[in-house]
């Protein structure tokens, strides 16, 4: 983690903190190697991840469109400007 924490501007604490997050989220995995501990990507909980993502920006640019099209359908037309 040496390595790893001394590529970021936090602390060791910070960066091990981190890890433990990706490790209980099933996005890593770590082995151990003699003294250190060797941390990688989990390709099934990162393609969770993805899908995931997809659904929440799939529904959220969706009622985002609803949102705009009914504004559009409700908004009141601009008022006309009187002729002189």
């Amino acid at each position: 983690m040496t390595a790893l924490a001394e590529q970021f501007p936090v602390s060791r604490p910070a960066v091990s903190q981190h890890l433990q997050v990706l490790l209980e989220a099933g996005l890593v995995e770590v082995r151990p190697q003699g003294r250190h501990r060797i941390y990688s990507a989990r390709p099934d909980g990162l393609d969770a991840l993805r899908r995931e993502l997809d659904a929440f920006w799939t529904q959220a640019l969706a009622n985002f469109r609803h949102l705009t099209e009914t504004a559009v359908d409700t908004a009141a037309p601009p008022p006309r400007k009187e002729r002189s």
